[in-house]
C-alpha cells in the first residue's frame, strides 16, 4: 500500500480557512460601511438624526431641480462634524463636484449650520433669511432651537432645504411639481406662532413677578 500524502490535504485545509477568514473579513467591513452606503443618496448626505421619509422628499426635490436647472443642491446632516470646522468639511466636500452646487450643512453636535454655494448661486436665495435665529425672519434655526435635542430635525432641515429649491426655482422661472410650498409655509407660520407666544408668556411671568416682588 502506498503512502498517503500530506500535502493536497494541508493545502485543502488552509485553502478552506483563509476562505473562511476571507468571508468574515468580507462581513465585517460591509457591517462597517453599510451605514454610509445605505443613507447617501445623490442630493442628501445624513446620518441616522434623519429619517428615511424626510431624506427621500429631499432627494425628490433636489433631483427635480437638478434635472431642471442644473443646480445640484445637497444637504449633509451630520449628528456630530468630529472636530472639523464645518466650512473646511463644505471646501473639502464640492471638490468632486461640479458647479453650480449648494450645501446645506448641519452639524447637530456642535449646533452648527451653513450654506455654501459656488461662485455667482448665492444672487438667486436669501441665505441671511435662510439661517436667522430669529423667528419672525428664520426658516431653519428657530425650528432647530424650539427642540429638545433628543427629537428628530427632520422638519427643520425639510423646511430650510425646501425653503432653498423653492427660491432657486423661483429665480430661474421653473415650476417645481415636488415643492411643498403653502403646506410648508403654513407649518412654519405655527411654529412661529408657538415661539411668539411662549416668549410673551416668558416676558409677562417675569413682570408679574418683579411687580410682585416689589409689592
Amino acid at each position: 500500500m502506498g503512502s498517503i500524502n500530506p500535502k493536497p490535504f494541508v493545502y485543502r485545509l488552509m485553502k478552506t480557512l483563509l476562505h473562511v477568514k476571507a468571508k468574515k473579513l468580507w462581513l465585517l467591513c460591509f457591517i462597517a460601511f453599510f451605514p454610509a452606503l445605505i443613507f447617501a443618496k445623490d442630493f442628501v448626505v445624513y446620518d441616522d438624526i434623519l429619517e428615511e421619509r424626510t431624506a427621500q422628499k429631499i432627494e425628490e426635490m433636489g433631483s427635480e431641480l437638478f434635472a431642471k436647472s442644473g443646480v445640484k443642491v445637497i444637504l449633509i446632516a451630520k449628528k456630530s462634524g468630529e472636530g472639523e470646522n464645518i466650512l473646511a468639511y463644505e471646501q473639502n466636500f464640492v471638490k468632486n463636484l461640479t458647479t453650480p452646487y449648494v450645501l446645506l450643512t448641519l452639524f447637530q453636535a456642535e449646533k452648527k449650520v451653513d450654506i455654501y454655494a459656488s461662485e455667482g448661486l448665492e444672487k438667486e436665495f436669501d441665505r441671511e433669511a435662510l439661517l436667522s435665529p430669529f423667528p419672525w425672519s428664520g426658516t431653519i434655526i428657530p425650528l432647530l432651537t424650539s427642540k429638545k435635542n433628543d427629537v428628530s430635525v427632520g422638519p427643520a432641515l425639510l423646511n430650510g432645504y425646501a425653503e432653498l429649491v423653492e427660491e432657486i426655482a423661483q429665480y430661474r422661472k421653473i415650476e417645481l411639481e415636488s415643492a411643498i410650498g403653502n403646506a410648508n409655509k403654513t407649518t412654519i407660520n405655527l411654529v412661529r406662532l408657538l415661539i411668539y407666544g411662549f416668549m410673551i408668556i416668558v416676558v409677562v411671568l417675569i413682570i408679574y413677578k418683579r411687580i410682585k416682588s416689589r409689592g
